[in-house]
């Protein structure tokens, strides 16, 4: 069989913040026009050669920059028709899958993404991603752990690993995990807020201002971070902090600290 080769760029996936956003991130409108001129060149390649696995590929990959997911599918249906035996297609396609929020089909991709490429860390990463919002934690864990042994110290599955223990009470080893990440990565700013997020569920207020503040530091617009450190300035009674902290966040467009604005008058605008 002839072989082909297809660039397979790992695209990093978002680990779990206090509010984690599943949908997408926005679409670039600068780069749109340019992104829709690159799909009819692929369409018109694909009318020329439609056997040519690498046009609907590329034109999937392209679907997804621009957030078309059932179109992005499409493209990756066909490509698993023609070449079944290539792990990168089944790995975005199930990051489709994920965008879609049609999980178990995510799974069922990287299993076989795994099936294909055993030794690819990222596969173990995502697909623990997937067990965990289906709330299959004990499958989730067994992932994370797996790619950590591939790849050991990686700050990304120690991350989640906090979250998955977070998620089910066992507060110590999520401190734990989000610690051993930071130790591995000094600017997670992810595992600050989680580890912060902990701290504030076992009302240690100022070990949680610590950690969020330290998760600001290495992302002045982490909105999430700006509110949570709010409330914990909230509860220790500091209503000058908290109200400083929800402006900013609403500043930075986060929704929920507008609303707040809106709808209280303790914090004057």
């Amino acid at each position: 069989m002839k072989t082909i080769y297809i660039l397979f760029y790992l695209i990093p996936i978002l680990t779990f913040c206090q509010i984690p956003d599943i949908t997408g991130t926005a679409i670039d409108t600068s780069n749109y026009s340019s992104v829709r001129s690159k799909i009819k060149m692929e369409s018109l390649a694909i009318k020329n050669d439609s056997t040519n696995v690498k046009y609907y590929y590329n034109r999937a990959r392209l679907y997804t920059e621009i957030h078309d997911y059932k179109a992005a599918l499409k493209d990756f249906n066909k490509s698993a028709k023609l070449y079944p035996n290539e792990y990168a297609i089944y790995y975005y396609r199930g990051a489709a899958y994920d965008r879609l929020g049609e999980f178990d089909k995510a799974i069922l991709d990287f299993n076989k993404v795994l099936e294909l490429k055993p030794e690819l860390e990222w596969g173990y990463v995502d697909r623990g991603m997937m067990y965990f919002k289906i709330k299959e934690y004990a499958k989730a864990e067994i992932d994370f752990k797996k790619a950590l042994e591939l790849k050991p110290n990686w700050t990304l599955p120690l991350t989640n690993l906090g979250k998955v223990y977070g998620e089910q009470n066992k507060l110590d080893k999520a401190i734990e995990y989000y610690k051993a990440a930071i130790n591995s990565d000094s600017k997670n700013y992810l595992a600050y807020q989680n580890l912060g997020y902990t701290y504030f569920s076992q009302k240690e207020y100022d070990l949680a201002i610590d950690s969020y503040s330290k998760a600001i530091n290495l992302f002045p617009k982490y909105y999430n971070a700006i509110r949570s450190r709010a409330d914990a300035k909230k509860e220790k009674g500091d209503v000058d902090g908290f109200c400083n902290d929800v402006k900013l966040a609403a500043e930075l467009g986060d929704l929920k600290a507008i609303n707040y604005l809106k709808t209280n008058n303790d914090c004057k605008i």
